[in-house]
């Protein structure tokens, strides 16, 4: 298990320190602190404000020391001063990235007295802005998301650059973490002209490094590798080790997306170098984990486990629960792969358990996907077919939340799109009116004009009624057209399970499927991503798409149900044409090899299949329940050597509580009789061309 290149009180917030020794910096800072024990006279003022951000800098490695040193600060400026505003936003900010959420409410609790009593929109914004980063370290993105526009709008425009930034480069990194790429992109180009207005290296470097990373989320590789190019540089100019190690593990993550394994390693290893360097246990966990992670995908598997148990203390010590729940994943996913199965699943259930608890449903889905992976890997196909279901069962909850929010949203734009209609007609409406009292007045004298008045009112009443219909056509056409989209798969046109759960609705109407239903996995599609590079993947994801497609009928329901699995729904047909069926999915996948740039790339398929109601008892199942048995099927395809199909002809159960447990043993419950497989073997794959 990985994390980005930094977390919300990293790069996110554009901290760093000067790689000049630690010491030396604090040391000057201390001293300055020591001097204004007293309140200063305003000649001294710039002296000030170089040692505010002296400590801004410095407390990109320890935030807690630098928000202590501020606060010892505080006497040297004066009240209500400008000073003094930079000195809170800065202290509060820093208790926000320490995790202090208690005393940087505080900060905000003053800003808020300042705010009132001055009447201040400044100390507003300020206020706002350390409980947004609050909030967002603590998984509240979109209440924190809410709050840094609301700061971002009390902001007066007369701010200065450095002020600015501090709120900028904060709704970027939100707007990264919420997954809102487009807007991420935009807000972090705006911060990083902010950081080049201000021309101080260490916030260029952070700046282009934070945005680097925005740009590979949105998919853009070549776009980040160039910004990314450009932070290693300044960073280094600047002398600046925070800012270089950030740099150096987003360029890890990047190499890992071309497939550049070992220039991965030694980015990750150069990344944990520099945060040692710099004194940042927060950075050195962080990238201890990320370099656990590369091992574990390796295969060295105790090397994986000595680095996350070096990453779980220091991450503990810093009440970082991001780096808590990584380290403890990857503890329990080492111990899996080194055959310590029940340790193992103690430690990665223990990381589950605090996501639970923070309401992180998403992270929660991704670690049971990683569960099922390893638990796979070693041989424990049980255990991995829970793990899967388990996050089957999470994305599904996870869609169901999506869904209603986009009905929310969709309806919301209706109702905007209405009131902006209807206000348009009201101002028509009362123009018209004020036409009419005008035409009053002069009635006596021009009555052949107030007739044509009246003619022109009423076609333009019948003008705005026809403009009404054909808007509300058009909102309607939009809407289905918002619709069909939201249930489509951007990546490779197919169905998704949002449209999936709409279409059960009417062919389980009853709560019952009636079909043959067939569940498929590329095999080893993670070693190609591994190998070929995420783009490589994406072209196989879409080329088996295109297959299916064309092996299936036009009436045939297909859906990418996830990651590498596709799901296929059609009429219930008799059995040998559902085996026909199921050798030609098999073909298909395994036939030439997928073509990517200059590489080819062989490629076969598992898969699991059944017709309800199942034979022989004709039991009835929800779709729910019919998908996890031929789940369980398609696992145990890849569990005796993948490019194969199980299909489930027979099953003895006479309610679903025994079919759930068939479902769960199904191996057992075939050696003992109580079901019935029939075994498909796909063809070899084609050779990789040269």
């Amino acid at each position: 298990m990985s994390t980005p290149s930094f977390s919300l009180g990293a790069a996110a917030w554009l901290h760093g320190r000067r790689a000049r020794a630690g010491t030396v910096l604090l040391g000057a800072a201390l001293l300055c602190a020591g001097a204004w024990a007293q309140p200063m006279a305003p000649t001294d003022m710039p002296t000030l404000a170089a040692a505010i951000e002296a400590l801004e800098q410095l407390g990109n490695a320890d935030p807690r020391q630098a928000a202590g040193e501020l606060e010892r600060l505080l006497p040297s400026t004066a009240a209500y001063s400008d000073d003094r505003l930079e000195l809170l936003t800065v202290r509060g900010n820093l208790l926000a990235t320490a995790q202090e959420p208690e005393a940087a409410e505080t900060v905000a609790q003053g800003l808020d007295e300042w705010c009132r009593s001055r009447q201040a929109n400044e100390a507003c914004a300020a206020a706002d802005l350390v409980r947004a980063r609050t909030l967002s370290q603590r998984g509240s993105l979109s209440r924190a998301d809410t709050l840094i526009s609301a700061a971002l709008a009390r902001l007066p425009a007369h701010s200065s650059a450095l002020v600015r930034l501090r709120f900028v480069a904060t709704q970027a990194k939100i707007k990264d973490d919420a997954g809102k790429l487009e807007d991420a992109v935009r807000v972090g180009h705006e911060a990083l002209k902010l950081a080049d207005d201000i021309g101080v290296g260490w916030r260029q470097a952070l700046a282009r490094s934070s945005l680097a990373y925005s740009y590979y989320q949105a998919k853009q590789l070549d776009r980040a590798l160039s910004l990314n190019a450009e932070a290693l540089a300044i960073a280094e100019r600047a002398n600046d080790f925070t800012a270089r190690g950030r740099a150096h593990n987003v360029q890890g993550i990047l190499l890992d997306e071309r497939g550049d394994r070992e220039g991965e390693r030694r980015e990750m290893q150069a990344a944990i170098d520099d945060a040692r360097r710099a004194g940042a246990k927060s950075d050195e966990s962080l990238f201890l984990a990320n370099l656990a992670d590369f091992y574990l995908k390796s295969g060295q598997y105790k090397t994986a486990l000595t680095l996350s148990e070096q990453a779980l203390p220091l991450a503990r010590e810093l009440k970082d629960v991001n780096g808590e729940t990584v380290a403890l994943a990857n503890i329990g996913l080492a111990h899996i792969s080194l055959g310590n199965l029940q340790v193992g699943k103690r430690f990665v259930n223990e990381s589950i358990a605090i996501d639970e608890r923070r309401g992180a449903l998403g992270t929660v889905s991704m670690s049971f996907a990683e569960l099922g992976i390893y638990l796979e890997k070693a041989g424990h196909w049980a255990a991995a077919v829970q793990a899967y279901h388990r996050h089957r069962e999470l994305n599904d909850e996870i869609l169901q939340r999506d869904q209603q929010k986009a009905i929310v949203e969709m309806q919301e734009r209706y109702d905007a799109e209405r009131r902006t209609r209807d206000l348009s007609l009201l101002n028509r409406e009362n123009a018209l009116k004020s036409e009419q009292l005008r035409q009053r007045d002069l009635q006596q004298r021009l009555w052949w004009l107030l007739a044509a008045a009246f003619v022109l009112s009423l076609t333009v009443v019948v003008l705005l009624a026809r403009r009404v219909r054909l808007s509300n056509r058009a909102l309607a056409s939009s809407n289905l057209q918002l619709l069909a989209q939201s249930e489509r798969d951007p990546l490779t046109g197919l169905a998704n399970r949002r449209h999936f759960q709409a279409a059960m609705k009417q062919l389980a109407a009853d709560g019952t499927l009636t079909g043959s239903v067939f569940l498929i996995d590329i095999d080893h599609f993670k070693r190609i991503n591994d190998v070929h590079g995420h783009a490589a993947g994406d072209t196989v994801l879409v080329e088996i798409a295109r297959r299916l497609r064309e092996t299936l009928r036009d009436a045939d329901l297909i859906v990418r149900w996830g990651g590498e699995e596709f799901l296929v729904v059609v009429r219930a047909l008799a059995p040998e044409r559902v085996e026909a069926l199921a050798q030609r999915m098999l073909a298909a996948m395994a036939g030439a090899p997928v073509r990517h740039e200059a590489r080819a790339i062989a490629v076969t398929g598992s898969v699991g299949f059944a017709t309800f109601p199942i034979a022989p008892a004709l039991l009835q199942v929800s779709w729910e329940r019919a998908i996890n048995l031929v789940d369980t099927a398609m696992y145990l395809a890849k569990a005796h050597g993948r490019n194969r199909a199980y299909g489930v002809r027979l099953l003895h159960a006479s309610d679903e509580v025994l079919l759930d447990e068939i479902t769960r043993s199904l191996e057992q419950a075939w050696r003992d009789g109580q079901v019935a497989l029939t075994l498909l073997q796909g063809p070899p794959p084609m050779e990789n061309a040269a």
